[in-house]
């Protein structure tokens, strides 16, 4: 091949087309980023941890949960939103919260301890049917 038909891909600029998609790639990222962050910024919640003190005080709710539990996560915003005394054992990452998931039953997260009642999931409605059998049954005492 002489050097007058060689092409130098360096010399042509890029066709309207490849800068299209190269924008059209850079704008479906960005947006896909942008509705990750979106849908991923949760409102902060402290995560009350069941120490001995704690347990001392006989929380309404022991939850047994995982850090990237979404169902945990929510079950946390609601018991502070509502005032419920809960704590929790991280049952991936503590001796007690592995043991006491392993007692219940494993499966899916949280569980949730409420008294003699053992919740499987977040339901608010299935929470505060234990918590009011809970408060009628030691009003009773």
């Amino acid at each position: 091949m002489t050097e007058s038909n060689a092409t130098n891909t360096d010399d042509n600029p890029p066709s309207p087309v490849k800068k299209k998609r190269k924008i059209n790639g850079f704008l479906t990222l960005a947006l896909a980023f942008i509705a990750i962050f979106l849908f991923s910024n949760h409102e902060p919640v402290t995560t009350v941890d069941c120490t001995p003190e704690i347990i001392a005080s006989k929380p309404d709710v022991v939850m047994l949960g995982a850090w990237w539990c979404t169902y945990c996560y929510q079950a946390k915003k609601y018991f502070q939103h509502n005032n419920i005394n809960y704590c929790e054992y991280d049952m991936e990452n503590t001796t007690i919260g592995r043991q006491l998931y392993e007692e219940n039953g494993g499966g899916a997260v949280p569980i949730l301890l409420i008294g003699k009642y053992r919740l499987q999931g977040f339901s608010e409605q299935q929470i505060e049917q234990a918590l009011a059998l809970l408060n009628e049954s030691t009003s009773n005492h």
